[in-house]
């Protein structure tokens, strides 16, 4: 079954009950307030960032990017009980029919439960500006430029333009491009287990974070679907729950998304990778994102 016969099948699906909803919620609670690892992983070397810039690369990767098709009462109803695979894919067929954005800044707004909104604006030759509570609520800008990172290493507009559009050749182009940068922990070179890793944050930061084209979109979503330990925890609020379980070191990261395959947005997480390369958990999914081309800079 290709990617749009998936779409058709889920999207004809019956809209879950209550109950089915309350059940879901509920298993998915369970997994959230379980005991919680808070882990962060050795962060990358970078030198020469200021205070400002530092809080800036904690941008949380929790919703997509570009303007997907909104719901209307004419929508069909909201997939239930899907496989993760289907959830996944189905986001993937959706991610590339939602239009390319366009605008002289990418802008990401980042809210949480507790605290300021965060939002950032970065041009397409590099310059930033971000404003928060750091900045108390002015708009600064960061005098240097202050690039994009996928799975480590930094990478232009041009070269996320530029990316695969095959699953595989995908994961290859970010493992490769990791291999050959001159990136560094605080643990030395990332050895193969943290390269899997880092190419895995850098498929999630595609779907939430990046400017990434819609076929790249589609692409890294498919990538996220061959991981073998993907779990669907069913119907939740925004969408389908999903739980991937990734080993790292000795333990097991428990990564869990919420996806609307309808929109092919994620709208809720458990973690978060800042630009630096860190992963940092949070306990109950508080954050969103969202990020998309404006040409308006706030003064």
């Amino acid at each position: 079954m290709d990617d749009l016969q998936t779409l058709a099948t889920v999207l004809a699906r019956p809209e879950p009950s209550a109950e089915v909803v309350e059940r879901s919620r509920r298993r998915l609670q369970r997994r959230i307030r379980g005991p919680v690892r808070v882990y962060r992983r050795p962060s990358l070397l970078i030198s020469g960032l200021g205070l400002t810039a530092a809080a800036a690369a904690a941008a949380v990767v929790i919703v997509s990017g570009t303007t997907a098709p909104t719901a209307t009462p004419n929508s069909p109803p909201a997939a239930a009980q899907l496989s993760a695979r289907d959830v996944l894919l189905t986001a993937a067929a959706t991610a590339e029919r939602v239009p390319e954005g366009t605008g002289a800044y990418w802008h990401v707004r980042t809210d949480t439960r507790e605290g300021s909104p965060f939002e950032s604006w970065t041009s397409r030759d590099g310059r930033a500006w971000f404003r928060g509570a750091k900045t108390e609520g002015e708009v600064v800008e960061i005098h240097r430029p202050v690039p994009f990172r996928l799975g480590g290493p930094e990478v232009s507009f041009e070269q996320l333009e530029g990316l695969p559009t095959e699953p595989d050749a995908l994961k290859a182009w970010i493992a490769g491009n990791l291999e050959r940068s001159d990136v560094r922990t605080s643990a030395g070179r990332p050895d193969a287990a943290m390269r899997e890793q880092f190419v895995f944050d850098g498929l999630i930061s595609l779907v939430c974070q990046l400017p990434a084209p819609p076929e790249v979109r589609a692409a890294a979503f498919r990538a996220i679907a061959a991981y073998p330990n993907v779990e669907s925890l069913g119907a939740v609020e925004g969408g389908q729950g999903l739980l991937i379980s990734l080993p790292e070191g000795s333990q097991v990261r428990q990564a869990r998304l919420v996806v609307d395959p309808g929109s092919s947005q994620v709208r809720d997480a458990n973690f978060f990778v800042t630009t630096d390369g860190g992963v940092a958990w949070v306990p109950d999914g508080s954050a969103k994102l969202l990020a998309g081309w404006t040409d308006e800079l706030p003064e």
